[in-house]
């Protein structure tokens, strides 16, 4: 019980100081710009994909109040005829690519080049809403200069920015706890469910069982600030596990039963397979809580007597998972290995799990 208090304190804790830290921050307007799609016959104007983004994003970043990032991925500009469902699967990518990254905007675009004329169409999306507007149209004879185009298309991007930032302003200015919801952006809620195998010496003396496991992802990026994207990769979270198993199906003299209480704080690199699939590899130290029942005779009842034994050992614990996500929510799985550091024989399982989790 003690061992429980003191993780709850702890989760507490790293809550409060977040919030804190989000606090005192002053928020930039963080805009994600994509590639623009090519919609041309041809494949002669394909350097303008990254030409106009790279040319948005050296304008707006003129501004003290944006923060801007440019990303190789491109996206169909979504006109009326374009179906609902690919509508929504679209909307759902950016978002949750979007808020990955704590943007609040991200800006797409396409542009076809007919007749010496080059049509240009951006649209943003609003990461929070998913709401999406069209920014800017224009076209241009090929010849002309291209600052003088993303110049004008930069007004007018400008100006549906500060429209919508002006709208969200009205709306959070009735809520005081503004500072403290933008402290929890990007944070993770999980449990998994892991089928765990032990190996060595204690694969003869219990049976094999399931364990539970929940966590709390938080972005590294919300304690330290850095111009790397790196950063934005890694995440640490409070964890809490828990287990209990026997050998009742086992060749023994004596009932026993284990059970294992075990909390760490995890480092977790995530790679992005695609806009909807990551990859972790998670590393965690921590402290382990073992508490083990012998029954002295067999076949004893409940009022046999009994050995209770109990340990706080260090143990260590790596995984290697994927996570499938749907909008706000994902899905995971993956692989596990632990080593409990036992005095004379560790105890060592490893395991496969399966989880949801929920990201803010």
């Amino acid at each position: 019980m003690q061992f429980r208090k003191i993780l709850y304190i702890t989760l507490l804790f790293i809550f409060v100081c977040i919030a804190f830290l989000g606090a005192q921050t002053p928020d930039k307007q963080k805009i994600i710009i994509y590639y623009f799609n090519d919609e041309g016959p041809t494949q002669n104007y394909r350097y303008y994909s990254y030409i106009i983004p790279d040319s948005l994003s050296a304008e707006l970043k003129g501004k003290i109040e944006y923060e801007v990032t440019v990303l190789p991925v491109t996206f169909k500009y979504i006109t009326s005829q374009v179906a609902d469902e690919e509508k929504a699967n679209t909307i759902s990518i950016l978002t949750s690519r979007g808020k990955e990254v704590s943007a609040n905007f991200c800006v797409i675009g396409s542009y076809k080049v007919e007749k010496n004329t080059i049509n240009i169409k951006t649209q943003i999306c609003n990461i929070a809403t998913g709401n999406i507007v069209d920014a800017a149209e224009t076209s241009e004879k090929i010849g002309a200069l291209i600052y003088e185009i993303i110049d004008r298309i930069t007004v007018k991007i400008n100006k549906e920015l500060q429209k919508t930032i002006e709208t969200e302003k009205e709306k959070i200015a009735i809520s005081p706890y503004k500072n403290f919801y933008s402290s929890l952006k990007n944070i993770s809620l999980c449990y998994t469910y892991n089928f765990i195998f032990f190996t060595g010496d204690w694969e003869n003396l219990y049976n094999d069982t399931s364990m539970s496991k929940i966590y709390v992802g938080i972005p590294v990026s919300k304690i330290y600030k850095s111009d790397s994207a790196y950063i934005n990769k890694f995440y640490f979270a409070p964890t809490w596990q828990l287990f209990s198993t026997n050998n009742r199906d086992l060749e023994h003299t004596y009932d026993t039963y284990l059970s294992i209480y075990m909390g760490g704080l995890s480092l977790s690199y995530i790679h992005t397979l695609s806009p909807l699939i990551d990859v972790a590899i998670t590393i965690q130290p921590g402290i382990a809580y073992s508490d083990m029942y012998i029954v002295l005779v067999q076949e004893g009842g409940p009022f046999a007597p009994y050995v209770k034994e109990n340990s706080y050992d260090p143990f260590l614990s790596a995984e290697l998972n994927a996570t499938f996500y749907f909008y706000s929510i994902g899905f995971t799985g993956g692989f596990n290995y632990t080593r409990l550091f036992y005095k004379g024989n560790d105890l060592i399982f490893t395991g496969i799990n399966f989880g949801i989790m929920y990201k803010l």
